[in-house]
Parts: structure tokens; sequence; C-alpha cells
């Protein structure tokens, strides 16, 4: 009896290996934790890279489009203008506003002279809002400032346009300065280097 005991019972000299518990529910925890942040990384970086080209594109194409539609007589805002602009001669003028819509948007879709083009295009934007002072009973419902009409709603949105330029011209303005800040730092890292050297060699 004392043998048999003897021998079920373990020795200090037995090397097997324990027995542990089953990690592969942890691992693949941990790889769909990795994937999931791998994918949101990768889609992330794409909206950064792509978030304003789309948005400079799609600016310029609406302008393109609404100032063709004045170009050719066919913009449903010309009684809009009539109402709020009787002084000027309407025909003449549509024209004109729609020309300078068409230059904003080739402007805005070939990156061409983009500064000038948001300096356009902000401007144009703001003097819309001219409108709604000029004829205030053609925008607000009862001459009250919080009801719009279709007309007001029309102008107001341009709020939102006028953002957007201004997110492109402050991404623009942003790139710019990556690109000549280097041109001012090598200079200085020279003049930096020059000094190490110089107390190197007094050292």
């Amino acid at each position: 009896m004392q043998s048999t005991t003897r021998t079920l019972a373990p020795s200090d000299g037995d090397t097997a290996l324990p027995i542990q518990p089953n990690g592969f529910k942890k691992s693949r925890r941990l790889l769909l934790h990795s994937t999931t942040a791998d994918w949101e990384d990768s889609v992330l970086l794409a909206l950064q890279r792509l978030s304003l080209p789309a948005l400079r594109l799609t600016l310029g194409f609406v302008f393109v489009w609404f100032g063709a539609l004045k170009v050719f007589g066919v913009s449903p805002i010309a009684p809009m203008l009539r109402a709020t602009y009787p002084f000027m001669v309407l025909p003449v003028f549509t024209a004109l506003l729609g020309a300078w819509e068409i230059l904003i948007g080739l402007g805005l879709v070939f990156k061409l002279a983009l500064r000038q083009t948001l300096c356009l295009m902000c401007l144009h934007l703001a003097g819309t809002f001219v409108a709604l002072w000029l004829a205030p009973s053609y925008f607000f419902l009862n001459a009250n400032p919080l009801v719009l009409t279709v007309n007001g709603e029309f102008v107001v949105k341009n709020l939102v346009l006028l953002t957007a330029g201004l997110v492109i011209a402050s991404n623009e303005s942003s790139s710019s300065r990556k690109r000549i800040l280097p041109a001012h730092r090598e200079p200085n890292q020279r003049s930096d280097e020059g000094v190490k050297e110089q107390k190197s060699t007094e050292a």
C-alpha cells in the first residue's frame, strides 16, 4: 500500500509541464483589436488626404455650375436679383456675376492663383449678405430675422460656403509655411553646426 502511494505521489524530480490555460481567446481578441485599429487609422489617413481636395473641387464645381446658369440667362435667382438690386441693369449684372463665379470655380478646381481665388470668393459671398440689408422683406417673414423665406435660406447658406473657403485658405497657408520654414531653418542650422565645430576645436 505504501509503495502504491509513493508511486502515485509526484516526486521532487518530476519534470512534467504544468497545464496552462488556453490563450487562444486572448490572442484572438488582440488580433481583432489590432486589425480594427489599423483599419481605423487607414480610414482616418485617407480622410486627411482626400477631404480638403474634395472640398476644394466640390466648391469649385458648384461655383462653375451656378455661374454658368447666370451667364446663359437660365438662373432661377434672376427674380431675387431683380428685387434686391433694382438699380442694376439686370442682364449685364447677372452675366458679370456669373462670370465672376465661373472664374472662382475654375481657380478652385485647377488650383490656379488659389489665394487670389479665395479672396474673390470670400468677397463675393460676403457681398451676398448685402441683399439682406437692401431688401429684408424679401428674405424675412414679417420682418422677423429669425424666420427665413426660401430666398433667405438660399442666402444664409452662403455662410457654409464662406466657412469652407476659410478652411481651404487656412490649409493652403499652413502648407506654404511648411515649404518656407525649412529654407529659413537651414542657415540657422548651419550656424549652429559651425558654433559646435568651433567649440569642439577650441576644446
